[in-house]
């Protein structure tokens, strides 16, 4: 299980990471202008979930360490 946990933080701090790079990537558009408006890149859905699962990983592997 400890695999498993170890996966979904993986998966979560690659969410981060892409909703950092499209943020980024948003930020430097195709005007030339730079600017952080949520309109343009979709909102930061990606960095939420991918927070959220990383947060869940930590708790789950927190709970599971008795039963091993």
């Amino acid at each position: 299980m400890r695999n498993l946990f170890a996966l979904l933080a993986l998966i979560g701090i690659a969410g981060v990471v892409f909703g950092a790079l499209t943020l980024v990537h948003a930020a430097s558009g195709q005007t030339g202008r730079l600017g952080f408006a949520y309109e343009d890149y979709g909102g930061p859905g990606s960095i939420l979930a991918g927070l959220t699962l990383f947060a869940v990983s930590l708790y789950l592997r927190a709970a599971w360490q008795g039963r091993d």
